[in-house]
């Protein structure tokens, strides 16, 4: 928590700092233990929803606490308690560039196994926020493999979207994490758990095959 704070992912407060504090104030003091908050406050995790609420913010008797872009967080900056830098939304990092900075802080702790659990989730997952797609509500998403039917968006969103080897084999930060593999010889170590695809399955994915060529 502590580096949290310090590096303004979370931010502290006293309880009574909540917004709804003065209007809740019996739900507030019925809290003696961790407790995750929800909104409206009286929906909590476990509810009968179709769809849970996502966490706004959560209590660690006598604080409060929020991350940084949740819904608390945009309440506290509404309400001037969090201001200037504070004030301003994270900004969304592509997984593989976390997992370049990852893989390169465990080469310089000669942790092999965790540049090897890394780089083993592949280039699907890696890099599935990098090449994305924008669906529109009606838009064809493909056929359902169970009743053969024609299957549409219901609403707006982003997909994860297909990339070609050409692609991947262009994106300097493929090239930087295969380097770092191969100058560790990572994929050398023993591993309790790998999530590498099998032989056959690479043969039939030329992007995928190239991702683990010759390492």
């Amino acid at each position: 928590m502590d580096i949290l704070l310090a590096r303004r992912f979370t931010y502290r407060f006293d309880v009574a700092d909540h917004p709804d504090h003065g209007a809740c104030r019996a739900f507030f003091k019925g809290i003696q233990k961790f407790t995750y908050l929800h909104e409206p406050l009286e929906v909590q995790a476990g509810d009968d929803e179709e769809e849970p609420t996502p966490v706004a913010g959560y209590i660690e008797p006598p604080h409060l606490y929020c991350d940084a872009g949740s819904a608390l967080w945009r309440r506290m900056v509404a309400t001037g308690k969090l201001k200037g830098p504070d004030a301003e939304p994270p900004v969304p990092l592509l997984l593989v560039d976390v997992a370049h900075e990852v893989m390169l802080g465990a080469e310089a702790e000669g942790d092999l196994e965790l540049i090897a659990m890394w780089f083993n989730l592949g280039p699907r997952v890696l890099f599935g926020d990098m090449f994305t797609r924008q669906s529109r509500q009606g838009d064809f998403m493909g056929k359902n493999p169970f009743t053969g039917k024609d299957v549409f968006a219901e609403e707006d969103f982003v997909a994860r979207g297909r990339f070609t080897l050409e692609q991947l084999q262009s994106t300097p930060r493929a090239t930087q994490l295969r380097d770092v593999v191969r100058r560790t010889r990572a994929l050398t170590v023993e591993l309790a758990y790998d999530s590498r695809p099998p032989e056959e399955f690479l043969a039939q994915s030329p992007t995928d095959a190239w991702w683990w060529e010759g390492l």
